[in-house]
């Protein structure tokens, strides 16, 4: 049989207040309702899901009818460039990669015109 025996004294310790992380803005808005921009909704998922991982998205910006994604693969096939800027279409089923050394790179590529 259990017992529970209660304190005499009430304790000291603060209360522990859990802080909220703030909320952040979205980087990129999809019209879900689109075919193609809710495939490529989909297929980001598929790509960061922890049971087949293909690689872990490290920004997203939107570029007219391309999702600019920097990425870092999960295996990268040359260890010298684990990242990627991947063109996700949001108008057909279509991806396209470039792979890069540094995010740096990735950054400078992404400020051209």
């Amino acid at each position: 049989m259990c017992c529970h025996i209660k304190s005499a004294s009430v304790s000291r310790r603060r209360q522990v207040k859990l802080r909220k992380a703030p909320t952040l803005p979205p980087l990129v808005m999809l019209d879900l309702s689109k075919p193609g921009e809710r495939e490529a909704h989909e297929f980001l998922l598929r790509t960061i899901d922890p049971k087949d991982r293909m690689w872990t998205i490290l920004d997203v910006r939107r570029n007219g009818d391309v999702l600019l994604c920097v990425v870092r693969w999960a295996h990268p096939e040359r260890k010298t460039k684990p990242f990627a800027l991947a063109e996700v279409s949001l108008t057909e089923a279509a991806v396209r990669w470039r792979d890069f050394a540094s995010v740096a790179e990735i950054r400078q590529e992404m400020l051209r015109p």
